[in-house]
């Protein structure tokens, strides 16, 4: 939950009052009358280091050793003094690895190996896979350098296109700012383009061709789309809690990106994937024609990966960082939460108002409500442990599931006793000040500490935590919240004069005091009513004091906005000299590092500060609440939703897009969002449906409840005194989502096997159009989405209409069939691709690809279980040849890990459709129907297996080409062929 809803006045006793930062990239004339970035200190406590990257001159190459493979080590040494934002390291190390035939590993580091490298237990290198003689020569990249000074570029052998180029003579430089959202636009000034390597700033730089199509580089709410904006974005990686701002840092940290181009040679669409390796904080400038780096620490640990289609770029990216983890097929199902469910009774009655309403709920969350003063792993006195148990036992019992959220921080008692507390000071496993003592910042139950994930013990106190908790409450999932982490104060309270008794600083269980008063768009409250109907009197409430702009930059304005050594190995901890305020500041829109989280000069296990791995506290506590569900439910898919998260984690866990807000243009943000993380290998992602901050209304969650049903995560969720949005409350959007409900429900199996593709070869589950299909004229929608190839979604995104144009991709032959009615959709017009929907409220266009088979589950139910139990119908949407194929994986959907799994082969072809079986499940429920689509005379005869279906199974509708087939009873284990005429 959003922890800006604080303004502490007090807050400021405990530290001294934040500086203003000043970044060094300011414009200032300079002696050489050049205007160059600047060299005014940040707070005077550093030296004066120069601030000036012009004066670097880069390093020169040394000594070249050839491997065996085909790569190469190198020595570098610096050529002269810079000292711009931190220390020259005088000497360097270069590894150029050919991994695999299409990922290459170029990593640049000290020789001292001084510098902080994310250790193999957060983030497994990837092995390689090009062992022996000629992996240079089998790669499709190659690796050139120039000696003196050092730079190199990478290039992609089957267009010969430089994909990453150093060499400053191909780089434009920018001595004058561009205007970027938010604060400091000076970041932008590129005065030169030297490889800068100093203990607290990195900087490297590549030339990009103008105007280039830039994906990635997260997490991010661009308020130019999913494509960046490359000639004007300054990307922060820095772990933030923010409620979801736009083209500022937040929660969670990928430095990857995807570039794609139109080659001429091949005439196709060439995407390739860069990534930097890297958790301190970061910088990352897009202006034309370059990319720039600028971290304050760590190395420059890069991987290529060389595409060429975008589905190979995402693939290779997840096979590096590692692969999504496999997903419980009941978190696929519908969810539910808000922050104002305040008894075991509010959470039961909404259970209850569901089910009497039809909507499908498959699980119920608890926001920190359910905590005794806000601490984690206390019980509320509306919440009584028996109570409590009872509640989950009564959700299992009907085929349901339970999630409870745990925030990050653990209450510090002041006047009682607190045994999670307690046993993390037995083990001391709190993270440490300078000095040793406990850091204790402050968060929802007050004052706070924090666990270091990076201490051997926490594992046991995490585990220890969980166990006593589960013998309550049964959860099948965690929600992990404020994971950045957050902090409420900007240091420790330990080093301030106050006493950390006094809770006048931070108050337990604080309560927001008035409700919020945002409403999406054009909906006016005063006039309208505080309800949220879509009528008031028969009369739209939507627009009655004027209507929301629909150009999207005005709607923004509306919204809240290897004989040498590469790794240490000998226990090496490194040491910050400018912990607290770095010579380089990042553009943290915070302000401060400390501001809002842990300071940087807190301490982990071993001596290891904050400083260097604050981007990877997130991603810690998954790794050990993962570690935690493998000790308490062995076998079973672990499920938990987090909001930091840095690359790789995938493997772990799942994400939500955070803090969002109650209109339409965060409606439309969560698509960019979900594109964005099936990029980063984070596939199991969606967004608080209906929004989170402020009050939705009802054409607002009509439309977002049926959106998200086709995102891999969807969850309704609120916040505190906003008004209901439960989908029951309004009679419109219960229909709504019912009807979207059921669609998803259907389409389970389908939803698995993406998800089943994904966890063994890291292909994304949701796709923009230009994964798919070859064309320039896609590269910028976000406005429709594919799941899988084979579904196409067009939602309405506007407030007050009842259609919405979509471009359908038609090359090929390809055509698409309404998932709905199974009515073609007519491309055929002057307008070609861009078809106008009729898509009224309560209506969203799915539409599938032709020559498409996909395995559905044959009738949705109230939860997934029952949906299970029903059986199978296959759905065949055959192309203008009478052709279509498809595939499906089938598994038990909660065994972790899957060692039981059969993949179900579909073609159809010349009037016969077949199914072949390959694998060791054994699919228990039959395939009971099937649907043909695209089959334009009423068959006269139709056989399976040799033998002939009777009439009165058959419907045939001359409309649409469709022949509906019941009572099929097919054993889906076994090879069978169906055959019409």
């Amino acid at each position: 939950m959003l922890s800006t809803f604080v303004s502490f006045a007090t807050c400021a006793l405990l530290v001294s009052a934040a500086p203003t930062i000043i970044p060094k990239y300011q414009l200032q004339a300079r002696d050489t009358g050049q205007i160059e970035p600047g060299n005014t200190p940040v707070l005077g406590q550093q030296p004066d280091f120069a601030g000036d990257v012009t004066r670097c001159e880069g390093y020169s190459v040394d000594s070249v050793t050839s491997t065996s493979t085909g790569g190469l080590l190198a020595s570098l040494s610096l050529l002269t003094e810079c000292n711009a934002y931190g220390t020259d390291i005088s000497s360097l190390r270069l590894s150029v690895e050919y991994d695999t035939p299409t990922r290459l590993h170029v990593h640049i580091y000290d020789s001292a190996l001084h510098q902080y490298q994310v250790p193999d237990y957060v983030l497994p290198r990837p092995s390689s896979t090009s062992n022996g003689e000629g992996a240079a020569d089998r790669s499709g990249l190659k690796f050139d350098y120039e000696e003196n000074p050092f730079t190199f570029w990478v290039t992609r052998k089957e267009d010969n296109a430089i994909l990453f180029d150093t060499r400053p003579s191909n780089i434009p430089t920018y001595k004058e700012s561009t205007q970027i959202q938010g604060n400091y636009s000076n970041y932008t000034v590129l005065p030169a383009h030297p490889l800068v390597f100093e203990d607290q700033y990195l900087q490297i730089s590549s030339a990009l061709p103008t105007d280039a199509n830039i994906y990635g580089l997260g997490e991010v709410i661009a308020g130019s789309g999913y494509r960046r904006n490359s000639s004007a974005t300054v990307q922060t990686f820095w772990a933030r809690d923010v409620g979801d701002p736009v083209d500022e840092n937040m929660y969670g940290v990928h430095p990857m990106y995807m570039e794609v181009r139109w080659s001429e040679s091949c005439q196709k669409l060439m995407s390739h994937g860069v990534f930097l390796l890297n958790s301190n904080g970061m910088d990352t400038i897009l202006r034309d024609g370059v990319i720039q780096y600028r971290a304050i620490g760590g190395t420059l640990d890069f991987y290529f990966f060389s595409g060429p289609a975008p589905n190979d770029v995402a693939s290779q990216y997840a096979q590096a960082v590692g692969l999504p983890q496999v997903m419980p097929e009941w978190s696929f199902g519908f969810h539910l939460c808000r922050w104002g469910y305040t008894s075991v009774n509010d959470t039961r009655t909404t259970v209850r108002r569901m089910r009497d309403a039809g909507i499908p709920l498959e699980v119920q969350w608890n926001d920190i409500d359910w905590m005794r003063a806000y601490r984690e792993f206390q019980y509320d006195q509306n919440f009584q442990p028996a109570e409590y148990k009872a509640f989950v036992d009564e959700l299992h019992s009907m085929n349901q599931h339970y999630i409870p959220i745990i925030d990050a921080a653990i209450g510090k008692p002041t006047h009682d006793i607190f045994d999670v507390y307690s046993r993390g000071h037995e083990l001391d496993v709190w993270m440490k000040n300078p000095d040793g003592t406990e850091y204790v910042g402050a968060v929802w139950p007050g004052f706070t500490v924090f666990p270091d994930w990076f201490n051997p013990n926490m594992q046991t106190v995490w585990t220890e935590a969980f166990y006593n908790f589960s013998q309550v409450v049964d959860f099948d999932g965690i929600w992990l919240d404020m994971n950045e982490p957050s902090s409420f104060v900007d240091g420790s309270a330990t080093n301030s004069t106050i006493p950390i008794e006094d809770t006048t600083v931070v108050p337990p269980n604080y309560t927001p005091t008035g409700p919020p008063v945002d409403y999406p768009e054009g909906y006016w409250p005063n006039t309208s009513g505080l309800s949220g109907n879509l009528t008031i009197d028969g009369r739209l409430t939507y627009g009655a004091n004027g209507t929301a702009p629909k150009n999207e930059a005005l709607r923004r304005s509306y919204t809240v906005e290897l004989p040498i050594e590469k790794r240490q190995t000998d226990g090496y901890v490194p040491k910050i000299p400018y912990v607290d305020e770095p010579p380089y500041p990042i553009r943290n829109q915070a302000g401060r590092l400390s501001a809002k989280t842990v300071s940087p000069n807190a301490t982990h296990y071993g001596g290891l500060e904050e400083y260097n791995v604050h981007n990877l506290w997130g991603t810690m506590e998954e790794i050990a609440t993962h570690n935690m569900f493998l000790e308490l439910k062995p076998g079973l898919r672990p499920f938990m939703v987090a909001r930091s998260t840095f690359a790789g984690i995938g493997r772990k866990t799942a994400h939500w897009l955070g803090d969002n807000y109650s209109t339409f243009a965060y409606m439309k943000r969560a698509i960019q969002g979900v594109l964005q993380f099936n990029l980063f290998a984070i596939p199991m992602v969606g967004p608080d449906t209906c929004g989170f901050n402020g009050n939705s209304d009802e054409e607002l969650c009509n439309r977002w409840m049926q959106l998200s049903a086709f995102f891999p995560f969807y969850r309704n969720h609120n916040t505190k005194l906003a008004i209901s949005q439960e989908p029951y409350v309004w009679d419109s959007v219960r229909d709504a989502s019912i009807k979207a409900i059921n669609a998803r429900y259907a389409l389970l199996p389908y939803w698995q096997t993406l998800f089943a593709k994904a966890s063994q070869w890291g292909e994304p589950v949701i796709q923009p159009l230009f994964h798919q299909f070859q064309s320039t004229d896609y590269l910028s929608i976000d406005s429709q989405f594919l799941v899988g190839s084979s579904l196409l979604v067009t939602p309405v995104l506007q407030p007050n209409e009842s259609s919405v144009t979509g471009l359908f991709p038609s090359s090929d032959g390809t055509f698409w069939v309404d998932w709905w009615t199974h009515a073609r959709l007519d491309t055929s017009s002057r307008n070609g691709e861009n078809i106008t929907l009729d898509l009224p409220l309560g209506n969203i266009g799915v539409h599938i690809r032709s020559g498409s088979i996909l395995l559905l589950y044959d009738q949705p139910e109230y939860t997934i279980t029952e949906t299970r139990e029903g059986g199978y119908s296959l759905l065949v949407v055959l192309d203008d040849e009478g052709c279509a194929e498809g595939d499906a994986k089938v598994d038990d959907g909660y065994s972790y890990p899957v060692h039981e799994q059969t993949c179900l082969t579909f073609k159809a072809t010349s009037g016969c459709l077949s199914s072949c079986d390959q694998g060791n499940f054994n699919v228990d429920q039959n395939l009971k129907s099937i649907v043909l689509v695209g089959v334009w005379n009423k068959p006269g005869w139709i056989t399976l297996n040799g033998h002939d279906i009777d009439d009165s199974q058959v419907e045939y509708d001359q409309t649409v080409g469709r022949v509906k087939i019941a009572g099929v009873e097919g054993d889906l284990n076994n090879g069978w062929e169906l055959k019409w005429a």
